[in-house]
């Protein structure tokens, strides 16, 4: 009996193992379209734009927009690189900014922040991330004030792209939370960084602001904090095969999945922006 409860725990453990791995492996994969895997293609006569960013830009762990906008302006004469990294903050984004340098774009998009957001929303989330990280310090605004100021300089100074950036999408489902608050504040420091240096600002922020207030959920939903919670979603759509508009509605979010990462919705917001950019840009 105590042989066959041991190779039964062994077995289960083994396959819990193993989908856990499966799930981790499946979000943490990188892009086709990374920056190293665009220097190797041909891409002559066409518009680049590089999108840099975090697990938003990634697109693994909910929605991915970058693809839609591939799809989208593909046949308009562009590609898309994603330059998205989960769980960066700018300090990271920062120090590997030279590999989209590298790819000489023709637009490059800016969506980073949220991290440095949840990093400073508990002690134990502000450990994860200067471990896995490697950050220098603890999270600070005016810390991503100033790494924000230093990647759009080495970019105005190193390329001739038009730049954009767009403020943070909103941080859980709750207009009491520290988190949404954050998100609001982290949106005006950047609205003013980018007329400071003179970059295009895309409001995502406040659309998706407006959003809310007129699809207001009847429970407000605070953020998830613990970064192990944002696997839930991860397995139940690469394992249990549910789209992200499924695992959202089953937890009650208009804009998210999991409070954090974006849904179609969201998603659909981002591409609207940095279309309309574009094709400002295109026609100007």
């Amino acid at each position: 009996m105590k042989k066959q409860r041991k190779w039964l725990l062994f077995t289960v453990g083994g396959i819990v193992t193993t989908i856990a791995g499966y799930t981790v492996y499946r979000f943490s994969k990188r892009p086709a379209n990374t920056p190293e895997k665009f220097l190797k293609s041909e891409h002559f006569s066409r518009k680049v734009v590089a999108c840099l960013g975090d697990s938003h830009t990634q697109g693994t762990m909910a929605h991915n927009f970058v693809n839609d906008l591939a799809v989208q302006m593909g046949d308009k004469g562009y590609d898309f690189i994603n330059a998205g990294v989960n769980g960066d903050l700018v300090y990271n984004a920062l120090h590997r900014v030279e590999d989209v340098i590298e790819c000489e774009p023709d637009y490059i998009i800016i969506l980073i922040g949220t991290n440095d957001i949840l990093a400073r929303l508990s002690k134990s989330n502000e450990i994860h991330f200067e471990i896995k990280k490697q950050l220098p310090q603890k999270p600070t605004e005016s810390w991503f004030i100033q790494n924000l100021r230093q990647l759009i300089s080495l970019l105005k100074l190193h390329t001739n792209a038009k730049i954009a950036i767009l403020s943070l999408p909103l941080i859980s489902e709750d207009s009491d939370s520290v988190a949404f608050k954050a998100a609001v504040e982290y949106s005006k420091q950047i609205h003013a960084v980018a007329q400071e240096t003179n970059i295009t600002y895309l409001p995502l922020n406040e659309r998706q602001l407006e959003y809310y207030e007129t699809h207001r959920p009847t429970k407000q939903k605070r953020v998830v904090r613990s970064p192990f919670a944002y696997f839930i979603p991860s397995f139940k759509h690469y394992v249990l095969k549910k789209s992200w508009e499924e695992i959202s509605q089953e937890a009650g979010l208009s804009l998210t999945i999991d409070t954090v990462h974006q849904n179609k919705m969201a998603a659909q917001m981002i591409e609207q922006l940095v279309r309309g950019f574009l094709e400002k840009e295109m026609n100007d």
